[in-house]
């Protein structure tokens, strides 16, 4: 989740570019993409910056946050499903012959100004350093907590109790885990443990993060748009396979839900009301 100075430095991005360690990726349909390499690893974090003339900042929040209408214009979704805890999990295709992958990931929206939004996103349980370091930590609404993975069997239980027991388990993959413990918010020392679903023939993508901010545009007709994303999708991918899929789906997504906002103005009533998350940290 964006704090208020990351929102006001994303505000201040999309007037002056800060894109010095950036490497420009793509230039497509009034977005400019650049990609970052993460220290240590083979990976690659994203920003891009853009414009749409014809779509206004809570259209474009309303369309990117429904999923059940994301399902009528986006060829890669597979499928999602709400699940406790307010977890959301995500199923998407990858290019043949590689398969889907899925997402176990919390989602956020704010409205910190009038008409400014912002929705982030990010995969329950590991997240990952400056440093290119893999961390067991979970951190989220201003309060942060470690994670417990427990083994897949019928003999183990989920630990309780305060932020000292939720260790993750010495030896153990993230691949293994079957539960993680989720801090609640208001209390370093509370958890709750969300129960994941058996593996099945997705590869489960462990990293994920992604943030967005929609500003109005002068005319109120259009927004400017900050857009961060990160993951890991797991398994030997050749570079050129990343490189070609990723060139070839940020375009086809930046057109896709402009197209898919576009219909839902032509179509639809009133833009859905913006549900508010609380102690978002982000002052007006």
């Amino acid at each position: 989740m964006l704090t208020d100075q990351q929102f006001q430095e994303c505000l201040a991005e999309l007037k002056v570019p800060r894109v010095d360690s950036w490497e420009l990726f793509l230039d497509h349909h009034g977005f400019k993409v650049y990609r970052k390499a993460l220290p240590n690893t083979a990976l690659y974090e994203y920003k891009a910056l853009g414009h749409y003339p014809d779509v206004p900042a809570k259209l474009l929040a309303d369309v990117f946050t429904d999923l059940e209408y994301r399902m009528t214009w986006d060829k890669n979704m597979v499928g999602f499903k709400k699940l406790d805890h307010g977890v959301i999990h995500y199923t998407t295709k990858f290019p043949w012959p590689l398969s889907p992958r899925e997402y176990f990931y919390e989602q956020t929206t704010h409205e910190p100004k009038p008409n400014h939004f912002c929705v982030s996103s990010q995969t329950v349980g590991k997240t990952r350093a400056t440093d290119g370091t893999l961390q067991n930590f979970y951190s989220s609404n201003n309060y942060k907590s470690m994670v417990t993975l427990v083994p897949s069997s019928p003999y183990s239980t989920p630990s309780s109790g305060g932020a000292s027991s939720l260790l993750a388990v010495p030896g153990l993959s993230g691949a293994a885990a079957s539960s993680i413990s989720l801090p609640t918010p208001g209390s370093e020392s509370a958890s709750k443990v969300f129960k994941l679903p058996p593996p099945n023939k997705s590869v489960r993508v462990e990293e994920y993060r992604q943030d967005v901010v929609m500003v109005p545009s002068e005319d109120d007709k259009g927004c400017y748009v900050w857009f961060g994303y990160f993951d890991d999708p797991k398994g030997h991918i050749p570079s050129s396979i990343v490189n070609w899929a990723t060139k070839s789906g940020i375009p086809g997504f930046l057109k896709g839900i402009q197209d898919a906002c576009l219909r839902r103005a032509a179509t639809a009533g009133p833009v859905r009301d913006r549900p508010a998350t609380p102690d978002s940290g982000i002052e007006a």
